[in-house]
């Protein structure tokens, strides 16, 4: 075989290796390329779902928050706020759907995915059953919906979502190492992919910075709104107790003057009663606003509680209320004020709503004094049971309210009764209602007899101290 021959042989199957290899090793960075791009695209692609999901569920959170807000002022105040309050209604019900279609794409991971799609699915039903309570004017089951169980739900959804965020944003960028790392051989390739990725991150998150600048505004714009209900709320109990008290004053030194008629001492006794029951009610809508902006202060001391009980039922006396006292003495430790208006709450209640007979009980037990507030009237229905300490809820909650409460009394029982270390129970027994309130001893005491002189009225076994 000729030599040239041989070297044009060699050197063609070097050129053919050459190229084979040359061909091999784009067809790798071809598919490397492309392997590193589709992890990327499908890394982005999560990214871009675990994003719009959150978006979706913080707009949901906030259009609820401002249904509920706009319908509590429309309850409270009068005021007609049906058509924003609609609008809000379906803009989160709008993006309860894309959140529940977000958290079903959330996830390459067949259990994350899973997982994201069952919250995204318990998640979205408690958002339609806030916001089917509102449309239904059940405002109060709304609210205490969104603290007990939505709330808690959206934040394990938001805190699972995240974190698949967060994956998927660290998994775009080691894919984006990786590729950088072959940028010398697929140049051509990467001068292409590379801007256009930049360009779709960019916007990504122009988008996402200009979605969250609105959702702060919305969210400023509903704090700024319950701040001035509460300031109004505050300001306006401020300006009523003045007249109120003055009132109260002189009604009580005209029904002392023994020139005044029969229907003239009636007709006083009904502005002194109804008088203390605005001076009660204006009591509750300051201390409701006190304890929402969290300036509710308890000055706790050794009380005897024995020196109380007049000052806790003189009032309901002298507008004829029927009052058995049964108060075995003892010393608590408690704000003075805020038990006699914890006491004061559960009589009003039980003069306006419950039976003609009332009794006052106290006794020891254990480490608390156990104060019981009983009438023999028809007791709490059974459908308010179970939202009885909450606000705004009363026995009229289901029919026209009439003057003579506001529906705070007893959430307000609860709040001061545990604001001094004690708690408070309803029970029905023997036709009999009891409130119990427990408030801590301040120290052991070994008294027994019961404060004398009023036991005109039988305390059955049910009721007995």
């Amino acid at each position: 075989m000729p030599a040239g021959f041989e070297f044009r042989g060699r050197r063609a199957w070097f050129v053919i290796g050459a190229l084979a290899l040359l061909l091999a090793m784009v067809v790798a960075v071809v598919f490397s390329t492309s392997a590193s791009t589709r992890r990327i695209a499908n890394h982005s692609a999560q990214l871009h779902f675990a994003d719009s999901t959150l978006r979706v569920a913080t707009a949901a959170r906030a259009q609820t928050g401002m249904a509920t807000n706009l319908a509590l002022i429309e309850r409270d105040y009068s005021v007609s706020f049906a058509e924003a309050r609609d609008e809000a209604i379906e803009e989160a019900r709008l993006a309860v759907t894309a959140l529940t279609q977000g958290a079903n794409s959330i996830g390459a991971d067949p259990l994350v995915m899973n997982n994201a799609s069952k919250l995204g699915a318990d998640l979205a039903g408690d958002f339609n059953s806030v916001l089917d309570l509102i449309q239904a004017g059940r405002v109060s089951q709304a609210q205490a919906l969104i603290v007990e169980v939505l709330d808690p739900r959206y934040q394990a959804f938001t805190e699972q979502v995240a974190l698949e965020r967060d994956a998927q944003f660290e998994a775009v960028n080691d894919s984006e190492q990786s590729s950088s790392r072959i940028a010398d051989v697929a140049l051509f390739l990467l001068a292409l992919i590379v801007p256009i990725a930049i360009v779709f991150i960019y916007w990504e998150v122009v988008r996402r910075q200009q979605r969250q600048a609105e959702l702060e505004v919305r969210l400023d714009a509903e704090r700024q709104l319950s701040k001035a209900r509460d300031d109004f709320i505050a300001n306006a109990s401020h300006e009523l107790r003045t007249p109120l008290t003055s009132i109260y004053g002189l009604a009580q030194l005209l029904a002392e003057d023994p020139t005044l008629t029969d229907m003239g001492r009636d007709m006083m006794g009904l502005i002194i009663t109804e008088t203390s029951d605005l001076n009660r009610m204006v009591d509750d809508l300051l201390t409701t606003a006190r304890l929402a902006a969290g300036q509710l202060r308890f000055e706790p001391e050794d009380v005897q509680v024995v020196d109380e009980v007049e000052l806790m039922i003189g009032t309901f006396e002298r507008n004829g209320a029927n009052i058995t006292t049964n108060v075995v003495p003892a010393v608590v430790k408690a704000d003075r004020l805020r038990q006699r208006q914890v006491v004061r709450n559960l009589l009003s209640n039980a003069t306006k709503y419950g039976g003609p007979d009332l009794q006052l009980t106290g006794r020891v037990e254990n480490n608390n004094y156990l104060w019981r507030i009983s009438d023999n009237g028809d007791g709490v229905p059974q459908e308010l049971q179970d939202r009885l300490f909450q606000r705004f809820i009363h026995q009229l909650s289901f029919q026209q309210a009439v003057a003579g409460g506001v529906g705070l009394g007893l959430s307000i029982v609860k709040s001061l009764a545990e604001g001094m270390g004690g708690s408070v129970g309803y029970e029905r027994e023997n036709g009999w209602t009891h409130f119990e309130v427990r408030i801590p001893l301040a120290h052991p005491t070994t008294a027994t007899e019961p404060l004398g002189g009023r036991t005109d009225l039988e305390i059955p076994a049910a009721g007995a101290a």
